[in-house]
């Protein structure tokens, strides 16, 4: 087995480390200026740090070598490496819709050489990174409500503590494991999108195009499942310009049809899982050891019904109460991380009514919302919760797969946590008081008309 410390020390794998880290901060440097100057995000960041440093140190004292998945990125990366080196000719064999990882980190030890440190380095600086990202997300969202600057300013505080305190986050990144760098990208792809609904810069959709190829190489039905989301919320923000529920029905429902069609079909086509095997394989959440692990045959699935009904829960809310008795420690880790999760589920959940009966008692509300931001993070937290359901396949692969809609939740959790907050105390946490529906000014107009009418006749 493989050690964490194999070749940490040589002067090559300090100097890939050192420039990594040196990209990180220009990197952080330029998502911060999407944040106010006046909120300062040091604190959420030192905490990162240390946690992701913290549960580093404990991994080298609990266990020095590579363990399972590990190995096996660590051996693909090796010969990624040895190709870029040449000194090998054969092309590595990686695999199908993986491939992306592997050449990440074999670049990188093309330079640093057999060090394993170089890529935990490389996923501590993207989770440390995910701070400020997720900190300039919820600043794009409050700026799109057009919140106080009060509001966001502890909007983009709790979403940055949100993500240094994240237990599923701290425990997965002192790994040689693709969650930070994937985290990390939806972050970028939602920020960029998020950019240009503010600004109508195409350069913004290039962008989030090229971080979506990269996506699909690291995890292709993640990937495939943002880009889906992104055409999906986009279509729904556009919608919105349509006044009745039934023509945005007419517009969604067979856009919605399609994206679904498509992305079964291609998970069908690369996995061979009907939905009687995932329902099947699914049933063995709770005691399963490796992904997709067969359940009791006495649990066998009927229909995508049976995979909706059973599955889709243990999804989003798993695991549960009967469940904890008989797992293990993934069973353990599950249910830990499981309370952070509620918590961001509950926290955006309280946003719309508690928006509502914040400005309920506002008399001059004659314009309309734009909750077209906000609208996109809950859209892409629900597609990628409906991707998680028909790919997971135990608890362990769950709490690492949660982390991706997170990064849309954490901001919209922060953002809804506000708004209660802020209701509940009495204070305006709105620049403008603004309603959900149409503007009433047409009715007024209506209104005008026929009084004129009367008036006429009279």
């Amino acid at each position: 087995m493989t050690s964490l410390l194999y070749g940490a020390v040589s002067f090559s794998a300090v100097a890939t480390m050192s420039l990594l880290c040196v990209v990180a901060i220009v990197i952080g440097s330029t998502v911060r200026k999407e944040i106010p100057r006046t909120v300062s995000i040091t604190g959420p960041v030192l905490l990162a740090v240390t946690a992701s440093t913290a549960m580093i140190v404990f991994r080298l004292v609990q266990d020095v070598n590579l363990l399972s998945d590990e190995n096996a990125w660590h051996a693909q990366a090796m010969l990624v490496a040895q190709f870029l080196s040449e000194s090998s000719t054969t092309p590595p064999v990686l695999s199908e819709g993986k491939e992306g990882y592997p050449w990440i980190v074999g670049t990188l030890y093309s330079i640093s050489g057999n060090a394993p440190l170089v890529p935990i380095t490389l996923g501590t600086l993207m989770f440390v990174l995910l701070v400020p990202l997720c900190g300039a997300i919820t600043s794009l969202v409050a700026r799109d409500l057009r919140m106080t600057e009060v509001g966001t300013s502890r909007a983009i505080r709790w979403a940055c503590y949100f993500v240094a305190v994240c237990p599923a986050v701290i425990i997965w990144v002192p790994r040689v494991l693709r969650e930070s760098i994937s985290m990390f990208l939806i972050g970028l792809m939602i920020l960029w999108f998020l950019a240009y609904l503010e600004r109508r810069r195409p350069l913004f959709l290039v962008a989030v195009g090229a971080a979506a190829a990269v996506m699909v190489t690291i995890r292709a039905q993640v990937g495939l499942g943002i880009i889906a989301g992104l055409i999906l919320s986009a279509i729904v923000v556009y919608s919105t310009r349509f006044r009745h529920m039934f023509a945005r029905v007419l517009l969604i429902g067979p856009i919605f049809l399609v994206i679904f069609a498509v992305t079964w079909a291609y998970v069908d086509s690369t996995s061979s899982l009907s939905a009687e095997n995932i329902a099947l394989r699914n049933r063995a959440l709770s005691d399963a050891s490796s992904a997709f692990e067969g359940g009791d045959e006495a649990y066998a699935a009927t229909s995508i019904v049976d995979m909706v009904l059973f599955n889709l829960p243990r999804a989003a809310l798993g695991p549960f109460l009967t469940e904890l008795s008989g797992g293990g420690g993934a069973i353990i880790v599950a249910a830990v991380s499981n309370v952070f999760w509620l918590i961001c589920i509950l926290g955006a959940c309280l946003f719309l009514p508690g928006r509502r009966r914040a400005l309920g008692a506002a008399s001059d509300r004659t314009e309309k919302t734009r909750v077209r931001a906000f609208v996109v993070l809950i859209v892409l937290a629900l597609t990628l919760l409906a991707i998680l359901s028909i790919t997971a396949g135990n608890y362990g692969l769950v709490v690492r797969m949660r982390l991706m809609p997170l990064v849309a939740l954490i901001p919209a959790a922060a953002i809804g946590f506000q708004v209660w907050r802020f209701r509940h105390r009495g204070e305006e946490l709105f620049l403008m008081r603004t309603v959900d529906a149409e503007s009433t000014r047409p009715r007024t107009v209506r209104r005008s008309r026929n009084a004129s009418h009367r008036s006429r006749r009279s």
